[in-house]
């Protein structure tokens, strides 16, 4: 912490910058922030407090891996923000020694299990979902999702300069998924044009008053639309499954599947299959019917 009331004045202002930022780490961030406010710690040293902060028990309860990975995904992020925008910015040999720091702490490792049977839509449902919501903004969203296999904090984080220019009918859409890694993912054109049309984003793709929507109050309202439609809740996390799930059973090899999904590892399974990528015409999911189903 910084002896002088200057500098005590500019790490508080540091922070307040820190805190401002809206980006999909907005929500987490606010609890690194005060973690770091309050024990008045710099912040690459408060870092890697709060990485062991996270691991113990709070209120009673631990937070799961994912969550303690989610939070800190967010708090790297701001460490490299503020690093990036520090006198030190230009020097190699510090940035090594910060890239060092930011590596030391380990992302927890998660058990993954099979997606239960419950929490992936059938095609005709994901088509029911998608044509019956009633609030447009919620459907766009929807159909976005169950459409491409994002990640609802990854939609929201999407600005238009993330929009790659139009080919064969297909906007590539760079994402910035997980621990910042970077995957492209594709969308038609023609709703991409309805996306822009109603939202009329400046910066965001989906914007509202100028700021990118609130994660929690989409996830919400998506459950509560699919109540209406369905009779059941239904996840942004259910919608990406779907998107795998039907992408899979259509014969979409698991590791072309895995790497549009954003996932580093697709795990033994995927290993049985050939070692390909989905063409872009295959990765935006089209939910129309086919002739064959037309046919039934």
């Amino acid at each position: 912490m910084a002896e002088t009331s200057t500098g005590r004045v500019r790490w508080e202002a540091l922070l307040r910058e820190l805190e401002g930022i809206r980006d999909i780490y907005r929500l987490d961030i606010r609890q690194f922030i005060g973690f770091v406010r309050e024990r008045k710690l710099l912040i690459v040293d408060g870092f890697r407090k709060y990485a062991r902060w996270l691991e113990g028990e709070h209120e009673g309860r631990r937070y799961s891996p994912a969550t303690i990975n989610r939070k800190l995904a967010a708090a790297r992020s701001r460490v490299r923000y503020a690093f990036k925008h520090s006198a030190f910015a230009t020097d190699l040999r510090r940035k090594y020694q910060l890239e060092e720091i930011l590596r030391s702490v380990k992302l927890k490792k998660i058990d993954v299990m099979a997606v239960p049977s419950h929490k992936v839509l059938e095609v005709e449902e994901a088509r029911k979902l998608v044509d019956r919501t009633r609030d447009r903004t919620i459907r766009l969203m929807v159909s976005f999702l169950v459409r491409t296999g994002a990640r609802v904090s990854e939609m929201l984080g999407l600005k238009l300069s993330d929009l790659g220019p139009p080919k064969d009918g297909l906007v590539p859409v760079r994402v910035s998924g997980k621990g910042g890694k970077e995957r492209t993912i594709y969308v038609k054109s023609d709703f991409v044009q309805r996306l822009r049309k109603h939202f009329r984003g400046t910066t965001w793709l989906f914007e509202h008053n100028g700021r990118p929507y609130n994660r929690v109050s989409v996830t919400n309202r998506i459950k509560h639309e699919s109540l209406l439609v369905l009779g059941k809740q239904v996840s942004a996390q259910n919608l990406r499954h779907t998107w795998a799930a039907i992408q899979i059973k259509r014969g979409r090899s698991v590791s072309a599947v895995a790497a549009l999904l954003g996932h580093s590892n697709p795990g033994l399974t995927a290993r049985m299959y050939p070692d390909t990528v989905l063409k872009p015409k295959e990765a935006f999911l089209d939910l129309e019917k086919t002739d064959e189903e037309t046919r039934k």
